[in-house]
């Protein structure tokens, strides 16, 4: 008969005690702690730089889809979109106005439902008198006709990299703000840059401008085209960066004053216009000793709003990413130096009238960026080799 199969006995081996695995010591640790801080600590700059690069890329981006929506409007409507700086109707500071060419073109950024929500019979404020008005009360609260558009946050108007805070500096509703500005040349009365021109007497900028109440209205160009570029189209600037403001003015004993911040965020408020060449205008902008807290916190913080301290236009004056100056008795007529800025370095990035994108440093020829800004100018000094 078969033999029976002999049972099998497991046993457990024995582990010599000088062959145990052992954990990291408290030195081990440290060391490996120590090594990754110092990776990681090389790694986070690189990490950043492609993060800015991608914030940088898609800031580039909106302005090249703003840039082809105001293509597709002048196609549509014979002209560019307007900025309405004051009442829309002449003769009734109540009538409609105040807003923005970013309002305009909303059909043409895939927002035609917001546009169509907007009653542009009403002015895009909540304080207009009957009166001459108080351009610091100018804002829109939180009962008017448009607050709900004026809040809605439209990620193409907004930098990435313009990291702003919700404020109420232009009213209870707490309208969406925009990083973009629309070029609108050079200060109203400029005789050039050598001084031998007469007093600039119409607005030589790209974009349009125009407020129907004013009597002055020698200045406004309501309606532009692409044939209104005499200087030719990839020779102007259309747009441009400018940063959002999101410092609120502290009220003290004393009046108004502004946290620290960065000179391209403040606006330092000096006289009325007067007969100067540019250079002056710069040395007239870079004179003044104090920022002016009220007239700068509105800068950027309402895209739909037309009202010149928003700063929706801006001008070239000074170099990128300099001082603003507010220039008493220009708020009606868009009249401000609102100077282009960005979080992408000493530049801006700026798109050109024939479509395409560039990034100016901030070191450029003055001359260059002056001609840069002028449609009309006949300048033959505008390249950036």
């Amino acid at each position: 008969m078969p033999r029976p199969f002999a049972p099998i006995s497991y046993k457990t081996p024995r582990v010599s005690p000088t062959r145990r695995r052992r954990g990291f010591t408290l030195v081990e640790l440290l060391v490996v702690i120590a090594i990754i801080g110092v990776l990681v600590g090389l790694l986070l700059p690189a990490v950043q730089a492609a993060r800015e690069a991608a914030r940088r890329m898609q800031c580039s981006n909106n302005l090249k889809q703003l840039s082809l929506a105001i293509h597709s409007y002048e196609s549509a409507f014979k002209t560019f979109p307007v900025t309405i700086t004051g009442s829309g109707v002449p003769g009734n500071p109540r009538g409609s106005g105040l807003y923005s060419w970013l309002a305009m073109i909303l059909p043409q950024v895939e927002q035609l439902p917001l546009y169509q929500s907007i009653d542009f019979a009403v002015p895009m404020t909540s304080t207009v008198g009957t009166t001459a008005p108080n351009y610091l009360s100018l804002n829109i609260q939180a009962n008017h006709r448009n607050a709900q558009a004026a809040a809605q946050v439209i990620p193409t108007f907004i930098c990435p990299s313009d990291a702003w805070v919700p404020t109420q500096v232009a009213g209870t509703a707490s309208p969406a703000p925009g990083s973009y500005a629309a070029n609108i040349g050079w200060v109203r009365q400029t005789t050039g840059i050598t001084g031998q021109s007469g007093p600039l007497g119409q607005t030589n900028g790209a974009m349009p401008i125009d407020n129907p109440a004013d009597t002055n209205r020698f200045w406004y160009q309501p309606k532009m085209r692409f044939r209104d570029l005499v200087d030719g189209s990839s020779n102007t600037a259309l747009l441009a960066e400018r940063v959002i403001n999101s410092l609120v003015p502290v009220q003290g004993l004393f009046g108004a004053s502004m946290p620290p911040g960065p000179p391209k965020v403040m606006s330092f408020c000096g006289g009325g216009g007067t007969t100067r060449t540019l250079p002056q205008w710069v040395s007239y902008c870079q004179g003044v000793s104090s920022p002016d807290p009220l007239y700068s916190a509105p800068h950027g913080k309402a895209w739909i709003s037309g009202l010149t301290l928003a700063g929706n236009t801006y001008m070239h004056v000074m170099l990128p990413n300099q001082r603003n100056c507010h220039i008493t008795g220009g708020e009606a007529s868009g009249n401000n130096m609102v100077t282009a800025s960005s979080q992408h370095g000493s530049g801006v990035h700026v798109a050109v009238a024939d479509g395409h994108i560039r990034y100016v440093s901030g070191s450029i020829e003055d001359r260059v960026w002056w001609g840069f800004g002028s449609r009309n100018g006949g300048e033959t000094f505008v390249n950036f080799e």
